[in-house]
């Protein structure tokens, strides 16, 4: 399970972090800790059950990080889940996807390159505006002014919906573990 995210303080509270978000978190409620592999340029953890990785990378170059560890484990692509923030759905939805294109996600797009293809999982967590008047309010028109929406932090409001969104996302991590990508998919979409 890979989150996405970018590197360094100035990204650390943005909407395009969210990946990086809901991982940590779910290390935290499984009591794991992260170590570095800087071949991969990437945080790790390696369990008997899963692999996780947070790419250290810039969220556009993300597959490097993949591919590496990816080859290193012998992990079929098939069998990656990539944990990103998703413009296209309102916050607080969430979607389990398996096969599908980056709908123009940078940190995707580099993923779906590195592994030579879309055959992997995804878990999207909405970090779009609720509603168009709100789209319109925020200034999100084209995609300049999305490349600025996802590197803006949350507003407070927005924040206490995030805590309530990472439960649901570790539940659907879980649900992924327990029962795999179609059972999750059921379950969470």
């Amino acid at each position: 399970m890979v989150g996405l995210g970018n590197p360094g303080k100035k990204y650390a509270h943005t909407r395009h972090n969210f990946g990086f978000t809901v991982i940590d978190e779910f290390t935290k409620e499984h009591g794991l800790l992260w170590r570095y592999n800087p071949d991969w340029i990437a945080y790790f953890i390696k369990t008997e059950e899963f692999v996780l990785l947070k790419p250290a990378t810039f969220m556009n170059k993300s597959g490097t990080s993949v591919a590496a560890a990816a080859r290193f484990y012998r992990i079929d692509k098939k069998d990656v889940l990539v944990i990103h923030d998703e413009l296209d759905l309102p916050l607080g939805k969430i979607r389990i996807s398996f096969d599908s294109l980056s709908a123009g996600h940078k940190g995707v797009d580099s993923i779906i390159e590195a592994l030579s293809g879309v055959e992997f999982g995804r878990l999207r967590l909405g970090i779009g505006p609720t509603s168009s008047r709100e789209a319109g309010l925020r200034g999100v028109k084209g995609p300049n002014d999305a490349e600025k929406f996802v590197l803006r932090e949350f507003t407070k409001e927005e924040q206490k919906k995030l805590q309530e969104v990472s439960k649901i996302a570790i539940e659907a991590l879980n649900s992924y573990l327990a029962d795999g990508i179609d059972m999750a998919m059921n379950r969470f979409n």
